[in-house]
């Protein structure tokens, strides 16, 4: 069975960046994998409100974060069989990255 967590940080500045973490989004969540040390899939385009669900199905920890301008979140270490959800608030292209495995890389596209 997979774990569910959600985790909150820094909400101040998340707030200000137009991202936040938890429960909530127009539609069904998106989901991506963390799976043979790759993000599955690797680009996604959802709508501003929704909800992306990180997914770690590697049997080894990862930590998936984005360094882009106005989405800036980093869920930390993320165990096996573990999933975090990020909503996404503002419109614009978000890499997403792995700190452990700098290889890895997706793209979140988010459409007002």
């Amino acid at each position: 069975m997979v774990g569910r967590r959600n985790r909150v940080f820094a909400l101040v500045p998340l707030v200000a960046l137009g991202m936040l973490t938890g429960s909530g989004g127009a539609q069904a969540p998106m989901v991506i994998a963390q799976r043979d040390i790759a993000f599955a899939p690797r680009s996604v385009t959802i709508k501003v409100g929704d909800q992306v669900i990180f997914r770690n199905e590697d049997p080894f920890g990862h930590n998936v974060y984005s360094p882009s301008m106005n989405g800036v979140f980093d869920i930390g270490l993320q165990d096996p069989d573990t999933e975090t959800p990020v909503t996404f608030t503002a419109p614009g292209e978000f890499i997403i990255q792995c700190r452990i495995h700098p290889k890895m890389r997706a793209k979140v596209l988010v459409e007002p």
